[in-house]
């Protein structure tokens, strides 16, 4: 849980500088909704979601929580999704060639390889 953890905290980051930047491009003027981040590791996701402070995370570093105060504040918005779902999945992982392919097709830039 730890790592992805991390993961979400560097992402949270670039949300703030994405909603930072956006009303620069005079497109929008601001983005009030909360963005979402999307996590396939359930325990950090409820972890996020949890008031509490559980033994698990006794080791997190206090920057990291940062990203459970966005959350509350409703800044960004974490929800697990299924590893499947994940469009970057064959880009980081060593995937067998018919799974990659099934993966790169779901994502929609290609109708098939």
């Amino acid at each position: 849980m730890y790592f992805k953890f991390v993961a979400c905290y560097e992402a949270t980051g670039q949300v703030n500088w994405l909603k930072k930047f956006v009303p620069d491009l005079k497109v929008v003027d601001s983005i009030d909704k909360a963005l979402k981040l999307y996590c396939d590791n359930n325990p950090a996701v409820q972890y996020t979601h949890n008031n509490r402070s559980g033994g698990a995370a006794k080791h997190f570093e206090i920057k990291y929580y940062v990203v459970k105060d966005k959350v509350w504040d409703q800044i960004i918005s974490l929800e697990h999704i299924r590893i499947e779902k994940m469009l970057a999945e064959p880009l980081i992982k060593g995937l067998p060639p018919n799974v990659f392919t099934e993966r790169v097709v779901n994502t929609g830039l290609r109708e098939s390889l």
